[in-house]
């Protein structure tokens, strides 16, 4: 979200545009929610901190039905009364500065620059003619999306600290270097498990919110 606003402000600048303000969405979790209501809840309480302690503008809301199918609107009232709680008990509170944070927004920087960069030789700097060629061609693309003019080539895969990460890169349009950033902190996390880089890493991060955990960890033989 840092990130995303900070780098959003400078695109705005370079194309001329100083009357704009910028606002920002962030999403509570989209993936698989455990079945328990209690264990949603939990889930549904930590997105709402991490939101809060980004400073996104705005929040979309979950519910606790989320993994048994479309949610009422009283579910959805009390997502959205349990979401303005932890919220508002944070409103004075801000996400320490660490080297940590620094280097991973630094991280996400780089690769926009390397994408938007790809996306306007496409379009010959024009930004539109770009967007629509890059889609097209795989150099955006969007993991599990299920829009028809998405590739869907890439895979996402966490790290050892649970941050995503890209095991698959489709034809997406980032340096080798940014990969070769991507393939190392997955094999890290390869090794400490005692596995191979592999779909299954994918696999098992799909699975492992809704069991409890942030990284799919395989289960250790006793």
């Amino acid at each position: 979200i840092r990130a995303l606003q900070e780098q959003t402000e400078e695109y705005l600048r370079l194309g001329g545009y100083y009357d704009v303000e910028v606002t920002t969405v962030f999403h509570q979790w989209m993936g698989g929610f455990p079945a328990s209501e209690s264990e949603a809840l939990g889930l549904i309480s930590l997105s709402s901190v991490v939101g809060a302690l980004s400073g996104a503008t705005k929040i979309i809301t979950k519910t606790t039905h989320e993994s048994i199918g479309i949610p009422t609107k009283e579910a959805n009232g009390e997502g959205i009364k349990a979401t303005k709680f932890v919220v508002n008990l944070l409103k004075d509170q801000k996400f320490p500065e660490s080297k940590e944070l620094t280097t991973e927004i630094n991280q996400i920087k780089r690769e926009v620059k390397c994408l938007m960069d790809a996306v306007m030789h496409l379009g010959n700097n024009d930004l539109a003619v770009g967007t629509v060629k890059a889609f097209e061609q795989g150099v955006i693309d969007v993991p599990f999306a299920p829009s028809r003019y998405n590739k869907g080539d890439i895979l996402p895969a966490r790290d050892n600290e649970g941050r995503i990460r890209i095991l698959e890169f489709g034809n997406l349009g980032l340096s080798e270097e940014i990969k070769n950033f991507h393939r190392k902190k997955i094999k890290e996390r390869a090794d400490y498990e005692g596995r191979e880089v592999s779909f299954q890493l994918t696999v098992d991060d799909i699975y492992a919110v809704s069991q409890g955990s942030l990284v799919g960890r395989p289960q250790r033989k006793e």
